[in-house]
């Protein structure tokens, strides 16, 4: 199934339905920019309580976006029931994704110390010693900081391996946290490429609501992701064809 398809799909399962899409939207958003808001003003308790609600939320969003494509009953603030209704389990897979992603997480964070301390050490000798010469920490600096950019990348691509779980534990409560994440990835391989490309396609509509100072994004935001639940369908039913995106000669190699 083709990209345009499957925004087609999504089109269709939108169909009087985006005044419902736009609130649930918008209702997401206030309540999320709000309860930051109200936590940050806390020190560090307020920091921590917003970075472990937030999954939680986002976890309900996704959950009525799966319930608006199917025609499902959905409140405007529904993702709050559906994700508190959750909370362990959101958190329970989280973990387990955080596991499956600890060598990046590694990586990411010696790169980041030892980039420091190659530009501290940097600067340090060019205090005690303006005459030496320091192109050799320079060319140091400049291969931690490559390696700490590639880190990030490899992040970013392994990542895309479980961006099914919030669907998969929605559509299969019987499933354990552990089977879930494993099944995000196995669904996954061989198909982050053409996740990235069906976002890509919508890159257009997101230019386009900077002309309406992005209030736009309230149709944008619902659109991606009930295209996102459709392609998360075509997968999890393990349908016979393949899913070809049109304009996307590269092959996936990961």
């Amino acid at each position: 199934m083709s990209s345009s398809e499957l925004r087609k799909q999504a089109r269709e399962a939108l169909r009087g339905k985006w005044g419902k899409a736009v609130l649930l939207t918008l209702s997401y958003l206030g309540i999320t920019i709000g309860i930051n808001f109200v936590l940050m003003i806390i020190p560090l308790v307020g920091l921590i309580a917003s970075f472990v609600i937030s999954p939680v939320i986002t976890h309900g969003f996704f959950v009525s976006m799966m319930k608006l494509r199917r025609g499902e009953t959905v409140k405007n603030t529904g993702f709050l029931t559906d994700g508190f209704a959750n909370f362990k389990r959101v958190w329970c897979v989280l973990g387990y994704t955080i596991k499956k992603m600890l060598l990046p997480i590694i990586l990411i964070v010696v790169f980041a110390f030892l980039t420091i301390g190659s530009s501290v050490g940097n600067a340090i000798l060019r205090y005690s010693d303006p005459t030496a010469s320091v192109a050799g920490l320079a060319g140091m600096s400049a291969i931690l900081m490559i390696g700490y950019i590639a880190s990030i990348i490899y992040m970013g691509i392994k990542s895309l391996l479980y961006t099914l779980t919030s669907y998969i534990l929605y559509d299969n409560p019987n499933m354990t946290n552990k089977e879930i994440v494993e099944e995000s990835e196995k669904l996954m391989k061989g198909n982050r490429l053409k996740a990235v490309w069906l976002i890509i396609t919508f890159i257009g509509w997101i230019l386009l609501s900077a002309f309406t100072m992005y209030i736009g994004l309230l149709w944008v935001a619902p659109y991606v992701n009930v295209a996102m639940v459709c392609f998360y369908e075509v997968l999890a039913n393990k349908k016979t064809e393949v899913i070809e995106l049109e304009k996307d000669p590269i092959q996936e190699k990961y």
